[in-house]
């Protein structure tokens, strides 16, 4: 019976190393420096599902003896298919996350990273001279605001207290001096944000900021 339990622990601890190895992969510079506690939520999910797979094997054993089906064998091939069909959720996200942080957008993520600054605050980020494309792939791991196809020379500046909801956001950007901006401008009791434009040469240099206190 002991031997039986280690086996099916065993089958556990290899799966969960696989979604570790899988989680270190996809998590690169980049998406740290931007959820900077990415991987313990992460690791916190993966322990999640492991002790749901425990206890859908525990369940099996119970099939087992109720089908009489003997077979260490069969059995085993069954514990990990169940654990595999548990834990699928999150093989199919790191997977995919995988093929789109290192095979197709490893090399712009790596010029992005090289690019980002720690904030003044005690969380956030900043960076200046991206490209749309590269602010682009930042908006898609964050909540920034999209900004217009025709935007250059962007920069931001994220700055958040950490353990307080507190924090303060800039994006600054260029546009061709023809592009329309909609200004706008809220000052509320703890909440603020504008838009506004000032023209420099032939382009229209764009500010947004938001802000909670």
């Amino acid at each position: 019976m002991l031997k039986r339990s280690i086996k099916y622990l065993a089958i556990a601890a290899v799966n969960m190393c696989v979604l570790t190895v899988l989680l270190t992969l996809w998590a690169d510079e980049l998406e740290l420096k931007l959820h900077y506690i990415v991987l313990p939520v992460e690791f916190l999910k993966i322990i999640g599902f492991t002790v749901l797979s425990l206890i859908a094997m525990r369940l099996l054993v119970a099939f087992f003896r109720k089908a009489d089906i003997n077979s260490i064998k069969q059995r085993m091939k069954l514990s990990v298919l169940a654990a595999f069909l548990i834990c699928s959720y999150l093989y199919v996200g790191y997977s995919l996350k995988i093929i789109n942080n290192v095979f197709i957008n490893g090399s712009l993520r790596n010029e992005i990273s090289s690019k980002i600054k720690p904030s003044k605050w005690l969380e956030g980020s900043r960076a200046q001279n991206l490209t749309i494309k590269e602010y682009q792939e930042i908006v898609k791991i964050s909540w920034f605001p999209k900004v217009p196809e025709k935007a250059t020379n962007i920069e931001y500046d994220y700055q958040a207290e950490g353990f307080l909801p507190d924090y303060e956001f800039t994006l600054i950007y260029d546009l061709p001096i023809g592009m329309n901006v909609g200004t706008m401008s809220y000052d509320g009791i703890r909440f603020s944000k504008y838009r506004t434009f000032k023209i420099i040469g032939d382009k229209k240099r764009v500010t947004y900021f938001e802000g909670l206190q």
